[in-house]
């Protein structure tokens, strides 16, 4: 007689799977952008007031040294600021979580830029 165990699932197996459906989840969804029922262009994230493409053109007049208000007025409002309001976020209106994206990251001390730049977002998480 033959001793047979029942199918069962590992328990490291129940983690890769649940990675993989929240994957799957997540790549429906990564295609979905808000997009203005008007125009047809795709609506930018959070408080951001202009599109990606427009923030990517106006960046290249950032300075180190320019004061929040004169940033302000060249690149219009960020996606995201932190609580304190010295870190600004802009933001492509995908959300990259199959393809790799980037982000305009704005740094702020007293009042003043001192660091900008891309930094790469990839699965959604900016690095």
């Amino acid at each position: 007689m033959t001793n047979h165990r029942p199918f069962s699932i590992g328990t490291s197996f129940a983690p890769r799977l649940a990675l993989c459906l929240g994957l799957v989840l997540c790549a429906g969804t990564s295609s979905c952008v808000t997009t203005n029922l008007e125009t047809g262009e795709n609506v930018p994230r959070g408080e951001q007031r202009y599109p990606w493409e427009k923030v990517k053109e106006y960046a290249k007049k950032l300075q180190n040294g320019m004061n929040k208000s004169q940033v302000l007025l060249t690149m219009g409002s960020p996606a995201e600021k932190d609580d304190g309001g010295d870190l600004w976020i802009y933001l492509p209106e995908r959300y990259a979580i199959l393809v790799p994206a980037e982000a305009l990251r704005l740094e702020f001390k007293d009042n003043a830029l001192v660091d900008f730049g891309y930094r790469p977002i990839v699965l959604g998480a900016q690095l």
